[in-house]
């Protein structure tokens, strides 16, 4: 699948937002695409503040969910910072229960993380 069928990308000062497409993300061979495209972005980009928005997608595997942990260990490494936004009730809830929401900053839209990178600059 080509990167622009997994994700866009577009940059608000001060950080590049990500927005998914698929409306699920499920099978090991998109998790792991979208891991190392994602990566190979935040080594190329010149931002260093990214906001993930999920606001297409309905269900995220548990593949995903260990993919967007390798991704803030990628991205940790190259002093890069990440934020997810849009998630669906039912995405926010598998967050809570495997307490990820506390290993993650989830906003509830992408003005929300903008203004959170901006207080922390």
């Amino acid at each position: 699948m080509a990167r622009s069928e997994l994700y866009s990308t577009c940059s608000i000062d001060p950080a590049m937002v990500i927005v998914f497409k698929p409306s699920h993300i499920l099978s090991a061979d998109i998790v792991n695409e979208m891991h190392d495209s994602l990566s190979d972005l935040a080594r190329h980009a010149r931002e260093t503040r990214f906001v993930l928005d999920f606001s297409r997608v309905g269900y995220l595997s548990s593949s995903a969910l260990g993919m967007l942990i390798g991704l803030q260990r990628d991205f940790a490494k190259r002093d890069c910072q990440m934020k997810l936004v849009g998630m669906s009730d039912e995405n926010r809830e598998i967050f809570r229960i495997t307490k990820l929401d506390r290993v993650f900053d989830i906003y509830d839209d992408t003005q929300a993380a903008l203004q959170a990178f901006r207080a922390d600059a």
